[in-house]
């Protein structure tokens, strides 16, 4: 997918360098009239092999806080808007409050109990379809059915008439296969929760940190404080910190989204290794200049305040901020490198995969007690399929960063690239009002046929509509930065 963010310009290879900041200044004026980019050349039956239901599209319909970050800053032309939207927009001479729109939404939530009952369901069934069954899930259903299917017509034919296939005791597969699988499962959610938990507590010190930067102060203006610090320009200091703090996030985002590394092929095989090793040198990469050159960029920036006068009691909070900043880092590197148990989750895919066909007699001589052949196929395809989806549910949650944010994952991009963006640009030019605002909204364009066909998007676009807009990212920002200044300087 090609994307057009300011400051960034793409070369013959793919990659991004910086780009004059004439050129993004005549990017932004003409984005509304520009023509989307030519469709990118993707092979389908690959797409199809990679994704065949489209689970990633369908991810990207998820809800969340960055679509309602959208919707306010690309509100709905007056023309398009919907009848009662329309009404209120009336009411109000375009104004609508914030107390009317919370009440709207809150008299809009779905309550009919009948309804709600079906669409749990229909949802139900949806998730269970296109995110948990698996090649795995189909394997074991194949096993598990032709071994019926063997064992009802060996039954039925035997002359002797004593064949028979109960005393299976069902403890085996409990102990084999659930026990495992729930062990994997709480751990799992402990991790994600630990992660999230994590997230929020940088997100919450990153903002403590910038606002420190941007409004402590040690004496009273005109005359005392940073106001009398004339050769600092307090604003671009601002700046500067904020420039730090969106990069940091931009490159945690990319940090954490990278690949899985730690499969049992990464440790097993020669090709995972390789693998594993490609995508090692590019998390070392980005970690080494989130956590090491960033930080110490934000440690110079709290050393310049402090020799300007800022107080030791002061200074020492801002340094705490960068430490628990460090620290929920650390604990999200952890969360992101380390898995749950190996032995637990082979012995659950070997055993869930092996174990329901040797089931089979079972199901055969239900299916020769009813008369039915049928019913017993079908106990023996809802065994494999419950199992293999509970097992598939553990292995999309092994990592949460990458997961479907349907099943629970964490939508790393969200938090990190458009809502840690907008709060801290939010707040820098709330506290700076005369000043040159900083980073405007960047815009791209996309078309409905990439959206559809790029399963590793983070957009979501909906078929039809050509142009969307997206805040733009850390690396984005820190490219227009200096002409920012020097605007601001002139």
């Amino acid at each position: 997918m090609k994307k057009f963010l300011p400051g960034r310009k793409s070369n013959s290879n793919g990659s991004s360098e910086p780009e004059n900041d004439d050129v993004t200044e005549r990017r932004g004026a003409t984005f509304s009239s520009a023509t989307p980019p030519p469709k990118q050349r993707t092979s389908s039956s690959v797409l199809n092999m990679t994704d065949p239901l489209k689970r990633r599209y369908r991810d990207q319909k998820v809800v969340g806080l960055a679509d309602g970050l959208r919707a306010s800053l690309n509100p709905v032309p007056v023309d398009q808007l919907t009848v009662s939207k329309k009404v209120r927009y009336d009411k109000y001479n375009g104004d609508i409050p914030l107390e009317d729109d919370e009440k709207y939404a809150r008299s809009k939530v779905e309550r009919r109990p009948l309804v709600l009952v079906v669409i749990g369901y229909f949802t139900a069934l949806k998730i269970f379809l296109y995110y948990l069954i698996s090649l795995s899930s189909l394997i074991t259903i194949g096993l598990s059915v032709g071994m019926t299917i063997f064992w009802y017509y060996r039954f039925k034919n035997d002359p002797s008439g004593q064949m028979t296939g109960t005393g299976m005791d069902w403890v085996l597969l409990g102990f084999a296969v659930i026990t495992p699988l729930s062990l994997s499962v709480g751990i799992a959610f402990r991790r994600r929760e630990r992660a999230l938990v994590e997230i929020a507590k940088f997100r919450s010190f990153a903002y403590q940190l910038f606002l420190s930067h941007c409004i402590w102060d040690w004496g009273l203006p005109p005359d005392g404080g940073k106001a009398a610090s004339k050769d600092i320009d307090w604003v671009d200091h601002a700046d500067e910190v904020l420039k730090e703090l969106i990069a940091i996030g931009d490159e945690l985002c990319r940090f954490l989204t990278l690949p899985t590394t730690s499969r049992s092929r990464h440790r097993m095989t020669k090709s995972g290794r390789r693998e594993a090793a490609r995508t090692a040198e590019v998390a070392y990469r980005l970690y080494e200049s989130l956590y090491t050159k960033r930080f110490v960029q934000l440690s110079q920036l709290s050393e310049r305040i402090k020799l300007a006068g800022l107080g030791a009691s002061e200074v020492s909070r801002m340094r705490q901020y960068e430490r628990f900043m460090g620290d929920a880092i650390e604990n999200l590197r952890m969360v992101k490198t380390y898995r749950t148990p190996q032995t637990l989750r082979s012995f659950a895919r070997l055993f869930t995969t092996l174990l329901p066909p040797f089931f089979a007699p079972t199901y055969a001589q239900l299916s020769i007690n009813l008369n039915s052949l049928a019913i017993g196929v079908i106990f023996a395809v809802i065994t494999a399929l419950c199992l293999n989806a509970l097992l598939e549910g553990v292995e999309i949650l092994e990592d949460p960063f990458v997961a479907f944010v349907t099943l629970d994952g964490i939508d790393v991009r969200e938090e990190f690239q458009v809502l840690h963006w907008q709060q801290l640009v939010s707040a820098r030019n709330n506290i700076f009002p005369m000043a040159t605002p900083y980073g405007g909204q960047a815009n791209f364009f996309i078309t409905s046929e990439q959206m559809v066909s790029d399963i590793e998007s983070s957009l979501s676009v909906v078929p039809g509509h050509a142009v969307t807009t997206e805040t733009p990212l850390g690396n984005a920002s820190e490219a227009t930065h200096a002409s920012r200044r020097r605007r601001r300087h002139n």
